[in-house]
């Protein structure tokens, strides 16, 4: 008996997980045309990842505000900025124009690693 419950957690995250990038992949799509639906896509693939406990890919993570939880479109309803500074790190600001929040995702330089015996 617990071995078939395990077996439909997993289809039910693998299921979930299939329709979160559909949906999240028609809410880039129909974003120029239709915002509204666009949002509505996006709330309903966060309620997919919720149920299941799927991680939604961080490739779309990042395309939804941390505050507001809409869509963001480059150029459209979201501007990003790429700051470069010795002492603090590089970082991507992504400024989102319905709330107005900023969020920074710091870049991390790999460095060669230094030979002791040359």
């Amino acid at each position: 008996m617990g071995k078939k419950r395990k077996n439909h957690r997993a289809i039910i995250k693998k299921i979930a997980r299939t329709r979160m990038i559909y949906l999240l992949q028609k809410a880039h799509e129909i974003f120029p045309k239709n915002k509204e639906l666009s949002n509505r896509y996006i709330y309903l693939a966060r309620r997919y990842a919720q149920r299941a406990k799927v991680e939604i890919p961080l490739k779309w993570r990042r395309r939804i505000c941390n505050k507001c939880k809409k869509f963001l479109y480059p150029g459209m309803n979201c501007r990003i900025r790429l700051h470069s500074h010795k002492g603090k790190g590089s970082h991507v600001s992504l400024t989102c124009f319905e709330c107005n929040h900023t969020t920074r995702y710091f870049i991390k330089i790999k460095r060669e690693k230094k030979e002791l015996f040359n």
